[in-house]
C-alpha cells in the first residue's frame, strides 16, 4: 500500500461567512419538582468523587500536568443512556438513565488497592469495549477485564475474568529523580477482537521516557523528556463464568510495537487492523517513514543553510550565491510555512525553492523577522509558538540539514559568513526587518496560548508503520467529540471488523480561522481510512480562546452542539446555526454553583455533569426552546 497524505481540506459550502454571533437564551431550572426544568440535579448513590493528590516531590512534564488538569472522570457506558465513574472508595459505578425515574446506579467492581502505595498514582480509567466488556485501569499499573453476566437478565452484574499489568517493573517507589524515576502511565485507547474460543484486547498506553543529551560545550547531562506509545495485545479466554471466592486470573500481555512521541496523543482509535493516532508535533519518525507531500516541495541541496535552536527560537543562516538587494527578496513567514522568492537573481532562483514550505512546528509569525547583511547573508529568526519543543529539522520534510548543536560553533560559522559577505559585496551592509504575519495570522496567534498543531497518522496495528499522515499545514487541534456507546458484541477477526463500508471513528473538531470545523474519520468501501469535513461551528475557535478557566470542551457526534465547561460553575452550550446563511445561533449558560466539575458526557440529547456529590442532567432540547 503506497503512502498517502491526510489533507484535512475544508469545504467552503459548510462554512458560514454571514454568521454574526450567538444569542443568549436563559435556561429554565426553576420548577418546583425539577422534572420539567432543563437542568435536574441528583445526589450520587455512592461515595463522593475525589481527585488524587500528588506528592510535592513529583516532577511532571507540561503534557502530563495538562492531561491531569483536563482529565474527564466520567466515562462512556457500555450501552446508550449509560455512563461510568469511579468514586473515592475505588468502586466502579455504572449509571443507567431512565427517561421517567432518572439515574439508577450499580456498583459493579471495586478496584483492589495497589500493592505499592508509594508508587506514582494516576487517575483510574474505564474503557467500555463493547456492550459486554470493559477495562478498568487502577491509575498505576493494573488493568482488569470485566464482562457482563449475560445469564442474569435485567441485572447489571459484571465479573472480573482477568487482569494484567502495563509498564511492568517501571512503577517503583523511591526518589522522583535519577534512575528510579517513577512513571505516570496513561491508557490511550483499546479495542476487542472476538474469536470463537477467546477474545483479544488491543491497547495503547503512554509514558514519559528520559533521554540524556550532551553538548560539546556543556559536560552536564540534560534530560529531554519525550513519550513512548506502547502497543500490547492480551488474550482473554472465552470462559467467563462466575469466579466468586476465587482470585482474578492473571493474563499475559505481549508487546506489539512502540512509537516514540513528542507529546501525549490526543486521539487514538481503532478500525480493523489499523489505528489512527493524533499527536501534537507528530510521532518521531524513523528512516522508514517519509511523509512528504507534493504540495510542499522539499529542499534537497546539502548545506543549503546553517541552523540552530534554543528553547524559544530557531535561527537559520543562508549564504546566497550572488549579491542581492532587499528589494529583490520576497520573504513571507506565516505561522506554519515559509515563502522565499528572488527577483532578477538567477543563481538564487535556481538554488532555493521555498514555496509555502511547511515548518517543523508553528511559529509566532508576528514576532519572527528576517535580515539581509552584505547582500549575501540572509538570516531568518523564527520565534517558536510552543517554547521548549525541540525541532528535529527546520521544515516538516527533513531535508538532511543537521542542526549545529554547539552555539559557539554556530557563532563562528555566522561570523565567517558575515565577514565574507562584507568583504565581497560593494553594496555595503543593509538590514531589513519585516513583521512576517498578515492580519489573519496575527489574529490567530493572539488567540492561541500555545502551539496546538496536531499530526494525524494511520498505522498498521502489527508494526506501527505509517500508511498515511497529515502534515504540519493541517488545521490545529480544537477538541474531540463525545464518543458514542461502543458497538454490540461481534464474532470474527480483525479483517471482518473493518469490512463494513464507511465505518466511522469518533470525529474531531479542528481550528479554521475563527471557526471550528468537524472532520469525520473513517474507512471507505475499500478499507482505506480518510477524513471528511462534515460540519462547522461558527466562531467556536474564537470563543474558546477567550475562556481562561476552560476545563472540558467537546462537540457532539451529530454536530448539533458544542459544550465548553469551566472548572467551576459555568457550562457554555453553543447550538448549531440553522444553515450556512444564518446570522446567529443559540447560546446557553448553565450555572451549577460553586464546586469543582469532574466530568462531562452526553447521551442522546442529555448532557451529564459529574460533581463531587451530585449528577446534573441537562436537557439540550429544552435549552434551545
Amino acid at each position: 500500500m503506497s503512502y498517502s497524505i491526510l489533507k484535512f481540506d475544508t469545504n467552503s459550502h459548510l462554512l458560514n461567512p454571514k454568521f454574526e454571533g450567538y444569542k443568549l437564551r436563559l435556561v429554565d431550572s426553576s420548577s418546583d419538582d425539577g422534572t420539567s426544568s432543563a437542568v435536574q440535579r441528583y445526589s450520587l448513590e455512592s461515595a463522593p468523587v475525589e481527585l488524587h493528590k500528588l506528592n510535592v516531590n513529583v516532577h511532571l512534564s507540561f503534557d502530563e500536568m495538562y492531561s491531569r488538569i483536563h482529565y474527564n472522570h466520567l466515562f462512556v457506558g457500555p450501552t446508550d443512556r449509560s455512563f461510568v465513574y469511579v468514586d473515592s472508595t475505588s468502586k466502579v459505578n455504572l449509571v443507567m438513565l431512565d427517561r421517567q425515574s432518572g439515574p439508577h446506579t450499580y456498583s459493579i467492581f471495586e478496584i483492589p488497592q495497589a500493592i505499592n502505595p508509594s508508587a506514582l498514582e494516576g487517575y483510574p480509567r474505564v474503557h467500555c469495549l463493547d456492550s459486554t466488556t470493559m477495562l478498568v485501569f487502577d491509575g498505576i499499573a493494573s488493568v482488569y477485564v470485566l464482562v457482563r453476566n449475560e445469564s442474569e437478565i435485567d441485572s447489571e452484574q459484571w465479573i472480573a475474568v482477568g487482569m494484567f499489568d502495563i509498564g511492568l517493573g517501571s512503577v517503583v517507589a523511591g526518589s522522583a529523580d535519577g534512575a528510579h524515576r517513577r512513571r505516570l502511565h496513561l491508557i490511550l485507547g483499546a479495542t476487542v477482537v472476538r474469536h470463537l474460543d477467546h477474545s483479544e484486547i488491543c491497547m495503547h498506553y503512554c509514558y514519559r521516557m528520559e533521554h540524556e543529551t550532551r553538548s560539546s560545550s556543556d559536560t552536564r547531562s540534560h534530560p529531554h523528556p519525550s513519550f513512548a506509545i506502547q502497543a500490547i495485545s492480551v488474550l482473554v479466554p472465552g470462559d467467563s463464568g462466575s469466579r466468586d471466592g476465587h482470585p482474578i486470573p492473571i493474563l499475559t500481555s505481549t508487546d506489539v510495537h512502540m512509537l516514540p512521541s513528542h507529546a501525549i496523543p490526543l486521539y487514538c482509535e481503532y478500525l480493523g487492523d489499523q489505528f489512527v493516532i493524533g499527536v501534537r508535533d507528530g510521532i518521531v519518525l524513523d528512516e522508514t517513514e517519509n511523509p512528504c507531500t507534493p504540495s510542499l516541495p522539499s529542499v534537497t541541496v546539502p548545506d543549503l543553510y546553517y541552523w540552530m535552536q534554543t528553547d524559544g527560537d530557531v535561527t537559520v543562516c543562508i549564504q546566497l550565491p550572488e549579491a542581492v538587494s532587499a528589494h529583490q527578496i520576497a520573504c513571507e513567514m506565516t505561522r506554519s510555512s515559509l515563502l522565499l522568492r528572488f527577483t532578477n537573481a538567477p543563481e538564487c532562483e535556481s538554488r532555493f525553492n521555498f514555496e509555502n514550505t511547511a515548518f517543523h512546528s508553528h511559529i509566532m509569525a508576528d514576532e519572527s523577522v528576517w535580515t539581509l547583511e552584505g547582500g549575501r547573508l540572509l538570516t531568518l529568526y523564527l520565534e517558536k509558538a510552543r517554547s521548549g519543543v525541540r525541532w528535529s529539522s527546520v521544515f516538516s520534510t527533513d531535508d538532511g540539514v543537521l542542526e549545529t548543536i554547539d552555539p559557539s560553533e554556530f557563532a563562528t560559522i555566522r561570523e565567517h559568513l558575515a565577514k565574507y559577505t562584507s568583504e565581497t559585496s560593494s553594496s555595503g551592509t543593509r538590514m531589513l526587518i519585516q513583521s512576517a504575519a498578515d492580519a489573519m495570522d496575527q489574529d490567530n496567534d493572539d488567540l492561541e496560548q500555545e502551539d496546538s498543531s496536531i499530526v494525524f497518522s494511520v498505522r498498521k496495528w502489527g508494526t506501527g508503520e505509517a500508511i498515511s499522515s497529515s502534515t504540519a499545514g493541517s488545521p490545529d487541534w480544537l477538541c474531540p467529540s463525545f464518543a458514542k456507546p461502543p458497538p454490540h458484541r461481534r464474532m470474527g477477526g480483525q479483517a471482518e471488523a473493518c469490512s463494513s463500508a464507511h465505518a466511522m471513528l469518533p470525529s474531531v473538531c479542528l481550528k479554521f480561522d475563527v471557526d471550528g470545523i468537524v472532520y469525520e474519520i473513517g474507512a471507505d468501501a475499500a478499507g482505506a481510512i480518510g477524513e471528511t469535513h462534515a460540519g462547522s461551528f461558527a466562531a467556536l475557535s474564537y470563543i474558546q480562546a477567550s475562556k481562561r478557566e476552560q476545563r472540558f470542551m467537546y462537540v457532539d457526534a451529530e454536530m448539533t452542539v458544542a459544550v465548553l465547561a469551566e472548572t467551576q460553575r459555568r457550562i457554555y452550550i453553543y447550538h448549531q446555526s440553522n444553515g450556512t446563511s444564518s446570522t446567529e445561533a443559540v447560546q446557553n449558560i448553565v450555572d451549577i454553583g460553586s464546586g469543582e466539575l469532574f466530568g462531562m458526557q452526553i447521551t442522546g440529547r442529555t448532557l451529564v455533569l459529574l460533581r463531587e456529590n451530585s449528577l446534573y442532567l441537562v436537557n439540550l432540547d429544552r435549552c434551545r426552546m
